[in-house]
């Protein structure tokens, strides 16, 4: 099970760390808002310039913070 850290947000990039416990490594992800690009720095990212499951993993953990930022403000729980 991939878990991922939000590390930083600057004005033209979101930086996040994905650890895999079962395998002991972390990867970095970024997502390149004026590209609209995300890289990590995982062999496959590398090798196949295809969205790795590192990649993946942190779309879906965007999409959760943000359906959650929009229940929020609509006052749904």
């Amino acid at each position: 099970m991939l878990k991922v850290i939000f590390d930083y947000e600057s004005a033209r990039a979101k930086a996040y760390t994905v650890s895999n416990p079962e395998e002991k490594k972390n990867h970095s992800v970024i997502y390149r808002m004026d590209k609209q690009k995300w890289s990590c720095d995982c062999k496959w990212n590398t090798l196949k310039e295809t969205y790795c499951s590192h990649i993946k993993e942190t779309i879906k953990y965007e999409n959760k913070k943000k359906a959650e930022r929009l229940a929020k403000k609509l006052g749904i729980k």
